[in-house]
């Protein structure tokens, strides 16, 4: 009596969690950002031809959806279900290293791209970087070409208007060169804050892509949207698999709204609401990137957590990334950007 009765209550567990993926896998979708190919001196921002081979493979072995980005994004705007585990796949700064080994190997694959140009160092003729008749002809082979300021400067630390300026010098540059503004827009360096948010949306950009990870979910603020880093450090083909696979968490009330944490406020209290459809909020932990551990959660109610923990953040960039086990070995993923002032720039 006594294991037929632990069956049934695992057998409900299951069916709970499995409905609760259910519901985020199709309001959810993958976004992937990629820098340098096959520049190894440079592990930061790079990846290995033969971690991105592998990478390109397990798009292709079936199961998965890799779509253009402004889909993803019409999709997340329209509140539109996504196509079991749909995946998009951006690339930011135009190194030449993506037109001579990154492009080539997509567009043998049948995949999409998303390049995101800051325009200065293609002016300025960098030999590291693409020219303005690379990008042409990308996007003539379907490339989506997206707005990446001009100088990729830290936008926090210039201020609302030297950053307004350097979209402004940018946005000539592509009228000139492209003959069009691109819809889509990254944030150098994925440093926001709610004033340069509200610019990007007055200047009528269709979304805006940060650079902390976790999925882009229906519920999430389209000028602060998540992407997951990858360079080889964080590029084996088992770690992929688990951010191609995941899920957003659904959550609504996040605090803090604004990202940017100051000295009397440090470390912030960081707090969600969990859809009561998600069970087994025990097994979730969550990383500041300071700490090398998992911080504590206080649970205020059945589904509010409160993410705490002691040491502050340092200066400059840092994430809370919380994660917990869903349904066909897949897991919840929900990430946070947080910014420090005072930081040194890199």
């Amino acid at each position: 009596m006594y294991q037929k009765l632990i069956t049934i209550i695992v057998s409900l567990f299951l069916v709970f969690t499995s409905s609760a993926a259910a519901l985020a896998d199709d309001k959810s979708a993958v976004v992937l950002l990629y820098h340098r190919f096959g520049e190894d001196g440079l592990p930061s921002t790079n990846i290995k031809l033969e971690q991105f081979d592998a990478h390109i493979a397990e798009l292709l072995s079936g199961g998965y959806s890799v779509v253009p980005l402004s889909e993803v994004v019409r999709r997340q705007k329209a509140k539109e279900p996504f196509t079991e585990k749909t995946v998009a796949i951006t690339v930011d700064d135009a190194y030449r290293s993506v037109l001579k080994e990154g492009w080539p190997r997509l567009k043998a694959a049948g995949l999409p791209m998303t390049l995101f140009v800051s325009t200065d160092p293609v002016d300025q003729g960098n030999p590291n970087y693409m020219s303005w008749d690379d990008i042409r002809q990308l996007r003539a082979e379907g490339v989506e070409i997206g707005h990446h300021t001009a100088s990729h400067l830290h936008m926090i630390y210039g201020g609302l208007e030297t950053s307004k300026a350097d979209i402004a010098n940018a946005t000539a540059r592509f009228e000139a060169e492209l003959g069009a503004v691109p819809p889509l827009f990254a944030y150098p360096y994925g440093e926001y804050d709610p004033e340069l948010e509200n610019e990007i949306r007055a200047l009528g950009y269709t979304a805006a892509f940060s650079q902390y990870s976790g999925p882009v979910a229906h519920w999430s603020d389209p000028y602060a949207l998540p992407r997951f880093p990858i360079n080889e450090r964080f590029g084996g083909i088992d770690r992929f698999r688990l951010i191609v696979g995941t899920l957003a968490l659904p959550v609504e009330d996040l605090a803090p709204i604004n990202p940017v944490i100051f000295d009397e406020r440090n470390p912030p209290v960081f707090g969600f609401t969990v859809d009561s459809t998600v069970r087994g909020l025990s097994a979730m932990a969550c990383y500041p990137s300071h700490l090398g551990r998992a911080a504590e959660l206080v649970r205020l109610n059945e589904n509010r957590i409160e993410v705490r923990f002691d040491e502050p953040f340092p200066k400059g960039r840092n994430r809370i990334n919380c994660t917990m086990p869903a349904a066909d070995g897949r897991w919840y993923w929900l990430g946070r950007f947080f910014y420090v002032p005072g930081g040194k720039l890199d």
